[in-house]
């Protein structure tokens, strides 16, 4: 290794040591009623020392989830029916000491208001209730279906291998199964 391939190597891991927090799993429920599906979700684990220093530098911080119903494949890979994309983002004024909230769903803000009470602020980052999942044509009554949540940081808040892996990888998951019956 050169000299200046040990030094990058050595930047890598000290600022993945320093950014370095724990992936986390993903506990998910969901409820189906009249044909709709309804996921509900938390990460309270995404919220540690880290996050809140890395917030009260005045950083934008954002979660970014993927929610999709999926339907299991014995054959080939899982097929995915409907796939939704929620965000939650705060940035912290030092100035005012009030954060400013926001919530998106595929890109658009769907609802923005400020806080001074870090535990809402984690509550609004860390849990979801009842995200709808549209299913164009509906669900197919006794099949197995399953809702995986993935959670993406950003800035990421580690750095290793396999954030430079071309196809990305996520800071935290779960999924829930269920069969629908009629």
């Amino acid at each position: 290794m050169t000299r200046h391939g040990s030094w990058l190597m050595a930047i890598v891991l000290a600022g993945g040591a320093a950014l370095a927090a724990p992936t986390g799993e993903i506990r998910v429920t969901t409820v189906v009623s009249d044909g709709r599906v309804l996921a509900s979700f938390t990460v309270p684990s995404a919220w540690s020392t880290e996050t809140r220093q890395l917030l009260r530098s005045g950083l934008l911080l954002t979660f970014s989830y993927d929610v999709e119903l999926r339907r299991p494949s014995s054959v080939w890979l899982d097929s995915t029916l409907a796939r939704v994309r929620i965000g939650s983002a705060v940035k912290y004024d030092n100035l005012t000491g009030t954060y400013q909230l926001s919530r998106t769903r595929d890109g658009r803000v769907v609802q923005s208001e400020p806080s001074k009470e870090e535990p809402q602020v984690r509550g609004w980052m860390t849990t979801f209730d009842r995200v709808p999942i549209e299913v164009p044509g509906g669900l197919e009554p006794n099949v197995e279906y399953y809702v995986r949540v993935r959670l993406f940081c950003s800035p990421r808040r580690t750095i290793s291998l396999w954030s430079m892996w071309p196809f990305g990888h996520d800071d935290g998951s779960g999924r829930a199964d269920f069969t629908f019956i009629r």
